[in-house]
C-alpha cells in the first residue's frame, strides 16, 4: 500500500468511525430518552462507568477524554440527583472518589445495555457473527496501537465484565 492510499485510507477510516459514534450516540440518547431516566449521555455512561469502580474526577475525565472542568457540571447534577456521592480516600485526603448510589444503580438496570433495536446490535447482526468478530478484532488490534491502549483494553474488559453481571445483554 503507498503512502498516499494509506493516508486515503487512514481518512476515510476517521470519517466513518465518526459516523459510528455520532450515530451510535443519538440512538444510545433516543433510548434513555423513552426510558424517561432524566439524566444525559454523558451522565449515563459516568455511572455506567462508575457502577463498576470508584473514579475521581480526574480518572473520569481521562476515561472519557474531556477535560475536568467539564464533568464537573455533569457530576454536580448526578449527585444533587442522589445517584451519586463523592466519597474520602483515607490515604490521601485530596482524592475523592465518586461511588454511584442504590438509586443510581436502579436508574441503570432501566435500560439495558443493548436490545434487539439497538443500531448496532442490527447492524453486527446484519454482518453476522464471523464479519463482526472479525471487526471486533480488527478494532482492539487499533485501540492497542494507541497511546495508553493496553490500558483502555483492559478497561473495557473489566467494564464488560461490571455490565454482565447478572444482566441479560439484550433486553
Amino acid at each position: 500500500m503507498t503512502e498516499t492510499t494509506l493516508f486515503g485510507t487512514t481518512i476515510e477510516i476517521r470519517i466513518l468511525m465518526s459516523m459510528i459514534a455520532r450515530l451510535s450516540m443519538r440512538d444510545m440518547e433516543e433510548q434513555i430518552e423513552q426510558a424517561d431516566l432524566g439524566i444525559s449521555g454523558l451522565q449515563y455512561g459516568i455511572l455506567r462507568a462508575l457502577q463498576g469502580q470508584p473514579f475521581t474526577l480526574s480518572e473520569l475525565s481521562k476515561k472519557f477524554i474531556l477535560d475536568p472542568s467539564t464533568l464537573v457540571p455533569v457530576i454536580d447534577a448526578l449527585e444533587r440527583k442522589g445517584f451519586v456521592t463523592r466519597g474520602k480516600d483515607p490515604t490521601d485526603r485530596r482524592r475523592l472518589p465518586l461511588n454511584i448510589t442504590e438509586a443510581g444503580t436502579a436508574l441503570l438496570n432501566r435500560i439495558p445495555l443493548a436490545h434487539e433495536n439497538d443500531m448496532l446490535y442490527v447492524c453486527m447482526n446484519e454482518l453476522g457473527a464471523d464479519k463482526a468478530q472479525s471487526l471486533l478484532t480488527l478494532l482492539r488490534e487499533v485501540v492497542q496501537h494507541l497511546p495508553g491502549g493496553v490500558e483502555m483494553l483492559r478497561d473495557v474488559t473489566t467494564r464488560i465484565q461490571a455490565y454482565s453481571c447478572d444482566r441479560p445483554r439484550i433486553g
